[in-house]
């Protein structure tokens, strides 16, 4: 069987085919994007890459890594639309592509990022892929952390689930973000679609966004065993 990071790079390879010279490129976070797209885009595509594109990161990680490879970076507030961005995520959904995005906690950034798009492309190996994203799945929330705890009992009172603070497992306390706010992880309850969940924590006041990616992902690259998965968001490809 492929191991992951073979099944990631090779749908990495896929979506090489959306970066041409002279485009800006926005970058998704986490350890698909600095361990499979980001090496096989250098590998693959070369100095022309380097010398001919700009990319926009979505986090310190990925920040640090592109200018370690020695990529040319431009910040959000430096461009008006990203011709692509490459990015990962922690479940989609086969047949709408809606996305769960947040394991790395740099998801208010990339959903900016993903806005000001032409397309969002997700990698992806197939152990993310699901028929339909089911109740008690988490689903991650951006909360500054001067009111948490208020946000954090209205939801639980509301919703009639059990919301956790995310902790960090390199330091003690919460995880707190690049752009310094804190995370929850709130379960999918019974009888929600991700929709009506995500509108309706758009309505509590203090969260700032959720992990929940819906009408965005343009296409996605699956690795799995035998060979890469194309999804779009009309039908399907292999």
């Amino acid at each position: 069987m492929s191991s992951l990071l073979s099944l990631r790079k090779s749908a990495s390879r896929k979506a090489l085919s959306y970066i041409k010279p002279g485009m800006i490129i926005g970058l998704g976070s986490g350890s698909t994007i600095a361990e499979s797209f980001l090496p096989v885009m250098l590998e693959e595509a070369g100095s022309d890459v380097v010398e001919k594109n700009f990319f926009v990161p979505s986090s310190r990680q990925i920040e640090f890594r592109a200018l370690e490879l020695g990529l040319r970076l431009l910040s959000l507030n430096q461009v008006e639309k990203v011709d692509v961005t490459i990015d990962s995520a922690d479940l989609v959904e086969k047949e709408s592509l809606t996305a769960i995005k947040g394991g790395g906690g740099a998801f208010l950034m990339e959903k900016v990022l993903s806005s000001i798009s032409d397309n969002l492309i997700l990698i992806i190996d197939e152990n993310k892929l699901v028929e339909k994203i089911q109740p008690g799945s988490l689903i991650p929330v951006e909360v500054p952390p001067d009111f948490i705890i208020p946000v954090k009992r209205r939801l639980e009172k509301e919703l009639g689930v059990s919301v956790r603070i995310r902790t960090g497992s390199g330091k003690v306390g919460p995880v707190i973000t690049d752009l310094g706010n804190a995370i929850i992880d709130v379960p999918l309850p019974e009888g929600y679609s991700l929709g009506q969940l995500d509108s309706f924590l758009h309505r509590v006041p203090g969260v700032l966004e959720t992990g929940i990616f819906r009408d965005l992902v343009s296409k996605v690259y699956v690795g799995t065993g035998n060979g890469v998965l194309e999804l779009e968001r009309r039908g399907v490809m292999l």
